[in-house]
């Protein structure tokens, strides 16, 4: 399952990867992570976004707690700029469940029950 300790380093491992948005499916390079955040460059533009380590800390603690967290709910509290691009590195996290049309990511390392 991963943790709040697991995060940034899973976050890390996405260095030099091609990942895409949720809703659209476009393109985006993590050109770089380090300890203040990730440098993205998406394809349609070329343009470099930084997304604030912080940013994304506090989007997944929300999302371990609420266990759902939509593309709408990332927009307002989180990150009214970059959403689609929290919402997709979050995505390819482990333990983490896209969904889409809503956008909507789901905790899925923390089981609801247990069977004794």
């Amino acid at each position: 399952m991963l943790t709040q300790e697991q995060f940034w380093p899973s976050i890390c491992r996405l260095d030099g990867r091609e990942l895409r948005t949720l809703e659209r499916g476009r393109p985006f390079d993590v050109v770089s992570v380090d300890d203040a955040g990730v440098v993205l460059s998406p394809a349609v533009s070329g343009k470099l976004r930084t997304i604030q380590r912080e940013t994304l800390e506090e989007t997944f603690s929300a999302l371990i707690d609420r266990r759902e967290l939509t593309g709408v709910a990332i927009a307002e509290e989180f990150s009214a700029f970059n959403a689609v691009y929290v919402a997709a590195l979050l995505a390819a996290l482990p333990d983490v469940a896209p969904c889409i049309r809503p956008t909507r990511l789901i905790f899925v390392g923390h089981q609801l029950f247990y069977m004794g």
